[in-house]
């Protein structure tokens, strides 16, 4: 591994790393600062593959959420309104990022697969995992990184609840 890989590996750990605190601490203006105007956030319904298959998104299918930039941001303002029930009061969440490996694309973006593992609790009586993997592409913003594109890939062939908080 050169040092210049070392070193795109160690950005990509850290920035994924404040990426979580900011989310866990409910810094959601923050957080949607660290996406590119047009980025992808896409959780596609993934199904079970036969052995020796990857696993992956099902063609042609539903996504459990397919948002770009605009329509997070919507999200986010309607969280400040008090009227989105399912996060009121907001649930406390505990983000686990973990086996992060960032490689560098012909294209000057940077690729960065991460397993995720959140914990969230509402109201001290409800308690959920959700477990899965995520494949960003990143791309060199002025100051740092930004996210051009996200897919979430949950472990989880029924959820355990409706998704109410960003994964």
């Amino acid at each position: 591994m050169t040092s210049q890989l070392v070193d795109l590996q160690r950005e990509a750990e850290l920035f994924l790393y404040r990426e979580a605190k900011m989310l866990d601490n409910n810094r959601f203006d923050e957080w949607l600062d660290l996406f590119t105007d047009d980025a992808r956030y896409w959780m596609p319904i993934t199904e079970s593959r036969e052995v020796g298959q990857e696993r992956g998104p099902v063609a042609g299918e539903w996504a459990l959420i397919e948002e770009d930039k605009r329509f997070l941001l919507k999200r986010n303002e309607r969280l400040k309104t008090g009227l989105a029930h399912s996060e009121q009061p907001r649930s406390r969440t505990r983000r686990f990022v973990t086996n992060i490996v960032a490689t560098e694309n012909e294209d000057g973006t940077v690729g960065v697969e991460s397993n995720l593992l959140v914990f969230q609790s509402r109201r001290g009586s409800s308690e959920q995992f959700f477990v899965g993997c995520r494949q960003d592409r990143l791309t060199r913003g002025e100051d740092d990184w930004k996210i051009a594109e996200r897919v979430i890939l949950l472990d989880h062939r029924v959820l355990p609840r409706a998704i109410s908080i960003y994964l």
